[in-house]
């Protein structure tokens, strides 16, 4: 079956099961939250092309109309945004109409900017950046502040679940969440922070729940065609969290709130700007004792109410940047950040006696970073940017016999403690060559050392070096066509791997790794406000260090000649702008994996990690934007992934929803009051749980509702719902999601 019959099938049978859920709203909602969000930063560089175009006498005019509707169109829809933007002269503007307009509408922008309570630190940026002058459709995502705080997702996770393509991945057993982008899990989609790596050196994961979103202005998510500026690992796409950046002499942004499960939270963000020199700082804490399990969930005897059991956790973060900024155009800045966290692990609340329960705490995740991003232009066309990093991660599992965590007795009873430190740089050069080319190359390195070693036990280090050589090339090759063509090689050296043989620490065979990445797209506007777009890029992951050496607990035989697993990822790509005041978005891509990581059993209860998976993944994503008015906004995406296992069939393939949608409604009142309705809905999802069971989740649909409004001048007060109609729902089996949970937020920005 071909992928447009797929995408066309699944959508009616979406449309007809959520059909009653919708009406349950009082709302038919055709719109949404729109797959690919503007920056205000892409807007800025092609406003200085066109004002450069206008200087030269060059026809901008309808460059600068489309510019002025997709811009308007954006702000439109996104409510808790408010941007005065000049009106667009009528008729067919004079040359010096034009020009006034270009200056208002920059002024406007910048205006926007500086009004925000922390703008986004620029430098922390990894994107392709096309300076060209043929319009070119994005193929990154950005996720802006006021997304996830309107709807109250303090934690990346959930920012990152309303995103097409994008799903919650659920790891039970450590009560950890990551995300699946388009079928690639969190080690094929590398976690960034200001364009720094960040993830475990020893697995190549990371918990995305101990990230707070209260320092974050943007999130960047690319899939499939991703810049090769970013680096290797890049299998999937990647993920950049940019921090904040202040934009005034002053911006304050703190608050406070409270939720089910005595969740409470608070946070600060303080910077200053000056001239030549700007500081921004910032503190968050989140803890909770538990959250609430739904009404219909059935107890068992590890979990005989709906309080959810050893389900604490307290996360602080903590920032301090300071920079130097000589001139307009260069900029060096020194950052320092660190995060304290300790987390229970929920026991296995399901019915199957199979499993058995495991009682883990984490008294320790800790993670501690510096770096330093410097950018320095070079004439009037070109820059260097430059990112050093050290960044270090200290955490220690408990695990305990029984449910009372108080005694270690038995022989899966342990103290675990994980000692990984990173450091690394990665440096990138641009240059504009004429008017219709910019050209970038980059430079990545990174040292990765994990040592490991349970109580009593001899300590083992392991030591990789990652290197990438990147380059991209932007070309105009027609008036409305842009094509991008881009190459990496990849380099895995292991330098130290140990092993314990008899008690005593010997070596591990080490083997190195070599991978490289083509990647094109072309980039063609059919019309003033129509984008269509075409990519191809290969993309590898080299091996982790546990994929290639850790024993699992007995279950497993390390295996250092694992290679790199690949992807062949294909997308066609549509965006419209319908009217003034609706938004409408189309993808259908394809990825074909293979050499990928699989189990190969050498006896019952006993595997090897080797390369010998192929898989295909097909999807599609739509979304649409709409605001009928200045106060009513509607948005709407849908994605439908189909994950098949090319070497056995008959295996299904975990964790991803073959269906899901995610719809929103907002109102806002006289300016002052916003009430906001939204809808995610999730079908055709297996998992496997602790026993190796495969299970069908059911469907779900879970409804959430919030209003926000504001008491005096910049200070705000929220209060909402989630889980609306208490579904009692699980994505792995045995670790059951939260029920109805309640929440208020009092907030002050200035």
């Amino acid at each position: 079956m071909s992928v447009i019959r797929y995408f066309t099938s699944s959508c009616l049978l979406v449309i007809k099961r959520v059909a009653l859920l919708v009406a349950l709203l009082g709302l038919l909602i055709p719109g949404a939250l729109s797959a690919q969000s503007g920056s205000v930063i892409d807007w800025l560089t092609a406003l200085q092309e066109i004002r450069a175009r206008l200087a030269r006498n060059g026809d901008v005019s309808a460059d600068l109309r489309s510019l002025h509707r997709e811009i308007s169109a954006w702000y439109s829809g996104r409510p808790g945004v408010s941007v005065r933007l000049p009106e667009f002269p009528a008729g067919e503007p004079e040359r010096e109409q034009l020009a006034a307009y270009a200056e208002k509408l920059r002024s406007a922008l910048e205006e926007a900017e500086r009004n925000r309570p922390g703008g986004a630190f620029n430098a922390g940026r990894v994107e392709v950046n096309v300076t060209a002058d043929a319009v070119q459709a994005p193929t990154a995502v950005t996720l802006d502040e006021s997304d996830y705080r309107l709807r109250n997702l303090p934690k990346t996770t959930d920012a990152l679940n309303l995103i097409p393509g994008v799903a919650i991945q659920r790891i039970g057993a450590r009560n950890e969440r990551g995300v699946f982008v388009r079928g690639f899990d969190f080690r094929q989609v590398p976690l960034y922070i200001d364009g720094i790596p960040v993830y475990v050196p020893y697995d190549g994961y990371v918990d995305l729940d101990r990230f707070l979103t209260y320092d974050v202005s943007e999130i960047q998510v690319t899939k499939g065609f991703t810049s090769p500026l970013y680096g290797p690992n890049a299998l999937g796409g990647a993920i950049n969290m940019i921090s904040k950046a202040p934009t005034k002499k002053l911006n304050l942004d703190l608050g406070t709130g409270y939720a089910s499960g005595d969740q409470v939270h608070g946070f600060i963000n303080a910077g200053t700007r000056f001239q030549d020199f700007w500081l921004q700082g910032g503190f968050a804490w989140l803890s909770s004792d538990y959250f609430p399990l739904s009404g219909d969930f059935r107890t068992v005897p590890l979990q005989p109410d709906r309080d959810r059991r050893n389900a604490y956790q307290t996360d602080n973060k903590g920032r301090l940047r300071a920079a130097w900024t000589p001139n307009g155009r260069d900029q060096y800045t020194f950052t320092y950040a660190r995060q304290d966290g300790e987390k229970g692990n929920p026991p296995y609340a399901g019915t199957d006696t199979a499993v058995r329960a495991r009682f883990w705490q984490w008294p320790r995740w800790d993670k501690e970073s510096f770096y330093f991003i410097g950018d320095k232009s070079i004439g009037e066309t070109a820059y260097v940017r430059a990112r050093l990093y050290y960044d270090k991660f200290d955490n220690v599992i408990y695990a305990y016999d029984n449910d009372r965590y108080n005694s270690q007795t038995r022989p899966s009873s342990f103290i675990s403690p994980y000692d990984d430190d990173t450091y690394g740089t990665s440096t990138e050069f641009g240059s504009k060559v004429g008017r219709r080319q910019t050209v970038k190359a980059s430079f990545y390195f990174k040292d990765d050392t994990h040592r490991e070693g349970n109580l009593g036990e001899p300590q083992r280090t392991f030591r990789d070096q990652t290197y990438s050589f990147g380059a991209q090339d932007t070309i105009q090759i027609a008036s409305r066509t842009t094509a991008i063509v881009g190459f990496s090689a990849d380099h895995l050296d292991v330098l130290n791997a140990q092993n314990i043989v008899s008690g005593a620490v010997q070596p591990f065979p080490r083997n190195n790794v070599w991978s490289y990445n083509p990647q094109a797209g072309i980039f063609h506007a059919l019309t003033d406000s129509g984008k269509l777009h075409f990519t191809y890029a290969r993309k590898t992951r080299l091996p982790t260090i546990k994929e290639r050496y850790s024993y699992r607990m007995g279950q497993a035989i390390p295996n250092p000649d694992l290679r790199e697993e690949r992807s062949d990822n294909f997308e066609v790509g549509y965006s419209q702008l319908v009217g003034l005041r609706t938004f409408l978005e189309v993808a259908v891509f394809q990825s074909e994996v293979s050499n990928s990581t699989q189990r190969f059993y050498v006896a019952p209860n006993l595997y090897q990690l080797r390369n010998l998976g192929e898989a295909r993944y097909l999807g599609g994503e739509m979304g649409l934007r709409t605001s009928l008015t200045r106060s009513l906004q509607f948005s709407t995406n849908y994605t439908y992934l189909s994950r098949r296992n090319q070497t056995m069939p008959s295996v299904i393939m975990l964790d991803t929803p073959r269906h899901k949608l995610y719809s929103t409604a907002a109102y806002q009142w006289r300016g002052r009051v916003t009430l906001l309705g939204d809808l995610l809905y999730e079908g055709g999802r297996w998992n496997s749980n602790d026993a190796g069971r495969v299970l069908r989740a059911s469907s779900f649909a879970s409804v959430g509702l919030s209003a926000s409004t504001r008491l005096y001048r910049q200070t705000e007060l929220q209060v909402g719902v989630s889980n609306l109609f208490d579904r009692n729902y699980f994505l792995v089996e045995g670790y059951p999601e939260a029920g109805r949970s309640y929440y208020v937020n009092l907030r002050y920005r200035f």
